[in-house]
């Protein structure tokens, strides 16, 4: 006589979820269907059965039973148990902790408290431009402080740290340059935002301060409500890094166009992620040695050289360079391809694209000199 099949070990785990987000995700993608990711667990076998002690964000506590369904589930990082029927409980339960998701999402916000006015230490050699900005920006509510060349600037930080720095660049005795690699080299001022009051010339210029670690430019024939706007911004996205320091350089499209920032990265044969923001639009360039390897977020492009020349052509936006190890590269989608060959190729494009714009101009414009002829 054969012996009797043994029953199927049962296995047993706890899954808590630590915040209304993560219990939403796992809700809407497998709860409501009746089923539960274990990520992590690869160790089951096909239909073996499951117990779990569910906690909920809300303190609440749900022992379910199942058993294994999908052990390749989650591209194989976890395991997907098919669950028993809820009890009428156990529904009142979930819906009670969707429905503080919910309340959570509705509930009127507290207003924030009154931003106090920023403090800007000002640093210009031109008495007239120090007096007459001082005054302008003081009446639209910030505190200013001046100083008349780098040197003093340093101090006059070091002695209170002012929450931005907004410079000259060509000054006597420490010009701007000084005064950024200076104030970067310092614990106590490495995270201060320094915005330059100048209008530099060229690309490389702008690229080489935003490697330096300057925040941004500003034209000194800028309005000042656009100036105080500007250093809101600046002040805020500083505040937003918080104390996590910067592994690469950051800066803004207007002041230096996105092929300048792939070929610095090209010639430096940088490895890491360029992380383009511009409104609602946003892309990542991934290179290796300074060979793009990765575009995620193709948007509406066909593909992936088609993506990187509608980004070749943003005006606006952010830029942010990100360097990375070997080890967190992952997965690479595209074939080694040249930032020279993309650059020279969106160039050619954009030729073509004019000219054909110029035939088509000069056709409708003998055609309207041949209407009147007629």
């Amino acid at each position: 006589m054969a012996d009797a099949p043994k029953p199927a070990k049962i296995a047993t785990f706890g899954v808590r979820f630590e915040s209304y987000d993560d219990f939403l995700v796992e809700y809407t993608d497998n709860l409501r269907r009746g089923f539960l990711m274990l990520p992590g667990v690869r160790s089951l076998e096909a239909n073996q059965p499951v117990r779990v002690k569910l906690s909920l964000p809300n303190r609440a506590i749900l022992y379910l039973s199942g058993s294994a369904f999908d052990l390749g589930a989650d591209g194989g990082k976890g395991t997907l148990i098919k669950l028993a029927a809820f009890t009428a409980e156990q529904e009142r339960i979930f819906g009670l902790c969707v429905n503080s998701v919910l309340d959570a999402s509705t509930s009127p916000q507290a207003e924030p408290p009154p931003a106090r006015p920023l403090n800007v230490l000002l640093v210009d050699d031109s008495a007239s431009v120090r007096t007459e900005m001082a005054a302008a920006l003081r009446a639209r509510g910030l505190n200013i402080t001046t100083a008349d060349n780098g040197l003093m600037a340093i101090s006059a930080a070091l002695k209170s740290e002012p929450d931005l720095l907004l410079t000259d660049v060509e000054m006597p005795e420490m010009d701007g340059w000084t005064l950024l690699r200076m104030a970067r080299g310092r614990k106590k001022l490495a995270h201060l935002p320094i915005v330059f009051l100048t209008a530099l010339s060229d690309d490389m210029s702008r690229l080489q301060g935003y490697r330096m670690g300057v925040d941004d430019y500003l034209p000194k024939n800028l309005s000042p409500d656009e100036i105080v706007a500007r250093l809101q911004g600046v002040v805020a996205r500083r505040a937003g890094l918080g104390a996590v320091e910067n592994r690469g350089l950051r800066g803004d499209l207007q002041h230096v166009r996105l092929g300048s920032v792939l070929s610095f990265l090209e010639a430096e044969k940088k490895t890491g992620d360029l992380r383009l923001e511009s409104g609602q639009d946003s892309a990542v360039l991934r290179l290796v040695q300074g060979v793009l390897r990765d575009v995620k977020n193709l948007g509406y492009a066909a593909s992936a050289i088609d993506r990187v020349f509608d980004l070749l052509a943003w005006e606006s936006g952010q830029f942010e360079f990100f360097t990375l190890e070997p080890r967190e590269l992952g997965d690479l989608s595209l074939e080694p391809l040249s930032v020279t060959y993309l650059l020279m190729e969106h160039a050619r494009r954009e030729d073509e694209a004019n000219e054909s714009l110029r035939r088509e101009r000069l056709l409708a414009s003998q055609s309207g000199s041949f209407d009147q002829d007629l």
